[in-house]
């Protein structure tokens, strides 16, 4: 296996054509782990592979974008609650996951852009990355915050394979700036390097530190969208049956809570979601490496419930986890945990993300809402004895 030494970097990386645009540290041969090119060098062959792949891909947004204004003006909005925008966003969406998720996971991981915050986020919040329980994070933290004050632990999604903190800025920051806490977002180890369950040991440390540093339990807010939901829901459980405290509530975005991939809606809302079966079969069997997906932490829709904190699920009503999300929360209140669910009439998979949307904005603001509604309410719940 390779290894990480000295702080040196490529000229790509260098010159901020590379992701990310600070040094990083090089293979034991030498190599950039981010273009795999030698130091100093330019590897010609990369370089026009890449050219290629970023024409690829500018080609296929033209393309949605033009066939979707043509079927939108023959045959009108694809679902009833979708402006224009939203629907040629949601198209080219779908386009680059149906073309990005035939990559290997490790590959696409590499692709993946780093997104950088916006002016006006970053005047409003102080960003900065570091290390918990010895793992990369990146937190944000409101002008307004003090020690003592929340403390929002958030766990991305993609599919246990992808994404990093560096693609879920603009949603950390606004959730930070919308309720108020400092939003630390863990880059936990990926499949397929990783498979089920380093991702929950590395939740599990990361919660663990927090405490270890002295912050109250009920002043953490557990977060997840997609994927990192899914973890989220098997962090509480180990938490729960390790004697440790619970968090103050868990807010779960779009939560992929199971790996079977049964549901209608996988079916139903295909033809409007940016998921599709395919991309859920392919992230199941990268994450799991042959683990039972009927598990309780790979897929906590199957697990015992009891115990848990108070629950904010949101579901987007034209997305394919709808079914499995309905499904969750029936499991949940059956098993005495209070839960809010909130489903937005044909919004897709993790919409929040979407900046500048209405319905983006208003999740914002329920999810402020839910936060200051549990810190008025009673104490967050205790372990099981």
């Amino acid at each position: 296996m390779s290894t990480m030494r000295s702080q040196r970097t490529c000229r790509r990386v260098a010159s901020g054509r590379g992701s990310p645009r600070w040094p990083v540290r090089t293979l034991d041969d030498g190599r950039c782990p981010t273009c795999r090119s030698q130091p100093g060098t330019v590897d010609t062959g990369a370089a026009v592979r890449r050219l290629f792949r970023d024409l690829s891909v500018v080609l296929l947004v033209v393309w949605v974008v033009v066939a979707t204004t043509l079927r939108r003006l023959l045959r009108g909005a694809k679902h009833p609650a979708w402006s224009y925008r939203f629907e040629i966003v949601t198209e080219v969406v779908r386009a680059v996951m149906l073309l990005g998720h035939r990559y290997m996971a490790i590959d696409l991981r590499r692709q993946m852009p780093t997104l950088p915050l916006s002016p006006g986020l970053r005047r409003r919040l102080d960003w900065q990355r570091g290390r918990i329980a010895g793992l990369p994070m990146e937190q944000h933290t409101p002008s307004a915050w003090q020690p003592g004050d929340l403390v929002w632990l958030h766990l991305h999604g993609g599919a246990y394979s992808m994404c990093s903190p560096a693609t879920h800025r603009g949603l950390a920051a606004r959730i930070a700036l919308g309720t108020g806490a400092r939003c630390i977002v863990l880059d936990y180890r990926k499949a397929p390097e990783h498979p089920y369950p380093a991702a929950i040991d590395d939740a599990f440390a990361a919660y663990g530190a927090l405490l270890a540093e002295g912050v109250a339990p009920s002043s953490i807010l557990l977060g997840g969208d997609s994927a990192g939901g899914g973890l989220a829901l098997a962090l509480l459980q180990r938490l729960r049956d390790a004697g440790l405290p619970q968090p103050r509530a868990a807010i779960l975005l779009s939560p992929w809570v199971d790996l079977t991939a049964r549901g209608g809606t996988i079916d139903d809302n295909g033809r409007y979601d940016y998921l599709s079966a395919e991309m859920l079969v392919w992230g199941a069997a990268t994450y799991l490496a042959g683990a039972d997906a009927n598990g309780p932490l790979a897929s906590p829709i199957y697990a015992d419930l009891r115990g848990l904190p108070p629950l904010l699920v949101q579901t987007g009503g034209g997305e394919i986890f709808l079914d499995q999300n309905l499904a969750f929360v029936e499991r949940a209140r059956a098993a005495g945990v209070p839960v809010s669910h909130e489903v937005s009439d044909g919004m897709v998979h993790v919409f929040q993300a979407f900046a500048g949307f209405p319905a983006a904005s208003q999740a914002i603001a329920s999810i402020a809402a839910f936060v200051k509604s549990v810190q008025v309410d009673a104490p967050a719940a205790s372990t099981l004895s």
